[in-house]
């Protein structure tokens, strides 16, 4: 089980979610802050160990569209 804690990087991702509180829940593109892991649960051990983020706040900015793959057309 992994912990994360939301960070101020503003991102454009697709995610499930909806719009308004009586909305339907869909797939679509939206604002959102990114986040770093935080904790992780060893199950060996039964203990809760720090994650070690040595990429730092640029790690929050992986899902930015920017970095997606895209197939090559031809």
């Amino acid at each position: 089980m992994v912990i994360w804690q939301d960070v101020p990087v503003r991102i454009i991702h697709k995610i499930w979610h909806k719009h308004k509180a009586k909305g339907i829940v869909h797939r679509d593109f939206t604002k959102d802050y990114g986040d770093l892991p935080y904790a992780v649960f060893n199950e060996i051990t039964l203990k809760w160990e720090y994650v070690v983020n040595i990429r730092g706040i640029a790690y929050a900015t992986r899902n930015r569209l920017k970095f997606r793959k895209n197939k090559k057309r031809g």
